[in-house]
């Protein structure tokens, strides 16, 4: 069984610039609807931020890439500084700011390649943050999901392949795709959504709910290797 090719932007005919701003167009007409106690609600995976937070760091993303504010760009230390610099902006004036930068960002980086990819994981990960802190989900069955599940496997092949984790193949609502050397036979399987493959990668569940995950197979080996950023402590419910 063969790695599938990436289907991004072909099967949807989307351009991973146009799903960024679907969602930031989404998050800022969200915001009209948050109320300032919702606004200081806490996102249960990246503490101590607010919902507010989570917005000052999106747009903070656009002003630090149109004004090369670059160095260490996806550190913690970067992502604080986005948040401190805009303590004193209400929801509004940050989805003002947004609204202003964000269709200039889209234009700068759509030629970027990999580089509008992560930033599009970015939103879309934060935006189901805030999401589920005020108690708003969203569309699990959007066809930008399944996009931006296909663009982080492909993204991701090479990751896990390196880390010499077990060949692993991943049933994304039925459809087959396989992690770990081409022409391997993959000893573990694992049987999932777009939306929750997504959530398990950029860090949005626990190690425990991974693990309560639909596996066939050793699936301590492939639960390391699979996820991006660091896992939470506890359990995220969204």
């Amino acid at each position: 069984m063969g790695r599938r090719r990436s289907r991004c932007a072909i099967l949807y005919d989307m351009e991973m610039s146009d799903v960024y701003a679907a969602c930031r167009n989404e998050l800022i007409d969200l915001a009209e609807s948050i109320s300032v106690t919702q606004a200081g609600a806490s996102l249960a995976a990246t503490p101590p931020w607010t919902v507010l937070d989570g917005y000052r760091h999106l747009a903070g993303v656009c002003a630090d890439f149109l004004d090369g504010r670059l160095d260490g760009a996806g550190s913690p230390e970067w992502t604080a500084a986005q948040i401190e610099s805009r303590q004193a902006n209400s929801l509004a004036e940050v989805c003002a700011e947004w609204t202003a930068s964000g269709p200039l960002f889209e234009a700068a980086v759509a030629q970027m390649g990999p580089t509008i990819a992560f930033l599009t994981f970015d939103v879309w990960t934060h935006g189901h943050d805030i999401r589920a802190a005020i108690g708003a989900p969203g569309n699990r069955r959007d066809p930008r999901v399944r996009v931006l599940a296909d663009a982080a496997l492909s993204m991701f092949a090479g990751r896990y392949e390196a880390s010499g984790a077990p060949t692993l193949l991943i049933l994304v609502d039925g459809e087959q795709y396989l992690l770990g050397p081409i022409g391997s036979e993959a000893t573990v399987t694992l049987g999932t959504s777009a939306y929750e493959l997504l959530r398990i990668l950029f860090g949005r569940r626990s190690a425990a709910q991974i693990a309560a995950a639909n596996w066939t197979g050793d699936a301590a080996s492939a639960i390391d290797a699979l996820h991006i950023f660091d896992l939470p402590g506890v359990d995220i419910v969204d």
